[in-house]
């Protein structure tokens, strides 16, 4: 089994790394005399695990040479040099239950998962009875900028990922602990893409009868799948590795899947042909052409479809937009308001808007100027009574711009989900052809 276990640094990050890649306890026994390297100065330079193996220590997202200065440079560029500086995780095995090579094979996937937009270094200890993982992780994401949350989901996804890298390689792992597997479930579970990938799984279940199957039609939805020590996992490139059986329980396990397979009666799936579904769209929408047409076959697909064809499968970027469906209504009322069908006509509408928003504002500000420097409470009141009036239209004015600004930059998108869904139904119609 492998505890975990992460603390903050707030002072001497260098300090830090140079303690966890001390060759004296990350050597590789097995590579050379160890006491030829016992006088490096910056023994990180030499100890390469993925090269030479010369000493367990590995890098990510930082140049191994110099990671310290590739950390202090980030928190430099993002401008948060101040506070918690890093993060020192700790990973250590029960007591020879891991070779030195596994374990730090262990500790590199684990930090690739859990921490793939940070800088981190990575370093097995060898000095005590039990082998053991260090993690230096910079505070700040050399991606986006983003301070790391040392929370309690956090902390329970840390142990989650722990947990299912050692069952992969067949090691003990700790009993579940109520508290750690609820903030798991509902801290981390309730995030969309485990939400449409529990989803996508039931589905392809639902109508297989072999895990063969399963696993086929889970590459067709675009997922990765492999199988590491009887576990199956799944996922999307550049999101986070689904161990199913330690994600959604028991009921999806190895031998409760074949159990629901070998119960199940394959449904035969006949995808209705792409050009079926919007020649019903448009027998009531024949007259809508350009951006307005655009978005209301979206609204078609993200509501009414799923809804009629239940076993048809919109691509994951639609998905995620279902819950953004009364926005996308809302901007349809608006384009529908004011006659705005084409690119042209948002262009044109959005100038005139903007026109007169900065009018009125300008407005606003030379009534607020007079509004100081009026003597006499009754002139404040007046004054102030028209800077109210014309506050409504200044709202709305400022909530049209933004609807402008939207729409004109989610119709690009809309058509590329619109274009990688008809794709799909093309790839389905052509697959069920050859059935």
């Amino acid at each position: 089994m492998a505890t975990t276990s992460i603390w903050s640094i707030k002072n001497n990050l260098k300090q830090s790394i140079n303690y966890i890649i001390n060759p004296e306890k990350t050597l590789n026994k097995d590579y050379g005399n160890r006491e030829s390297y016992s006088y490096l100065e910056e023994p990180i330079k030499d100890c390469n695990f993925k090269q030479e193996k010369v000493c367990y220590v590995s890098c990510l997202n930082c140049d191994e040479d110099n990671p310290c200065d590739d950390m202090e440079f980030t928190k430099e560029i993002f401008r948060k040099k101040d506070g918690v500086l890093a993060y020192h995780g700790y990973q250590s095995f029960k007591e020879d239950e891991v070779t030195p090579d596994i374990a730090h094979e262990i500790g590199v996937k684990f930090v690739e998962e859990m921490f793939r937009d940070y800088e981190v270094v990575v370093a097995t200890h060898q000095n005590t009875n039990h082998i053991h993982n260090h993690f230096i992780i910079n505070s700040v994401s050399y991606k986006t900028g983003k301070k790391y949350n040392n929370n309690r989901a956090n902390l329970a996804k840390l142990r989650q990922i722990s947990d299912s890298i050692c069952a992969e390689y067949g090691l003990s792992i700790l009993d579940e602990d109520i508290s750690y597997k609820n903030t798991y479930k509902h801290k981390v579970l309730n995030d969309d893409y485990y939400k449409i990938l529990k989803e996508d799984l039931d589905n392809v279940i639902s109508y297989s009868v072999t895990l063969k199957q399963v696993v086929e039609r889970l590459k067709k939805l675009n997922y990765q799948v492999y199988f590491r020590n009887g576990i199956l996992t799944i996922y999307k490139d550049g999101y986070d590795k689904v161990r199913i059986e330690k994600a959604f329980g028991n009921n999806y396990s190895i031998d409760s899947l074949n159990k629901r397979l070998y119960s199940s009666r394959q449904i035969v799936f006949k995808p209705l042909p792409q050009r079926t579904i919007f020649e019903e769209y448009s027998r009531t929408n024949k007259h809508h052409k350009g951006i307005y047409g655009l978005y209301l076959y979206y609204c078609y697909l993200l509501n009414v479809f799923p809804q009629k064809h239940p076993k048809q499968y919109l691509p994951y970027s639609i998905r995620q937009d279902i819950k953004k469906l009364n926005e996308y209504s809302e901007q349809i009322r608006f384009m529908s308001t004011n006659k705005i069908e084409t690119k042209e006509d948002l262009d044109n509408f959005t100038k005139t808007n903007y026109e007169e928003y900065k009018n009125l504002i300008g407005k606003r500000e030379n009534l607020w100027k007079r509004y100081h420097r009026a003597k006499t409470e009754e002139d404040k009141s007046e004054i102030l009574a028209k800077i109210n009036s014309i506050q409504p239209t200044i709202r709305d004015l400022r909530k049209y711009d933004k609807y402008c600004k939207d729409i004109k930059a989610r119709s690009e998108s809309i058509q590329n989900n619109i274009d990688n869904f008809d794709k799909d139904m093309q790839k389905e119609k052509d697959n069920s052809r050859s059935l």
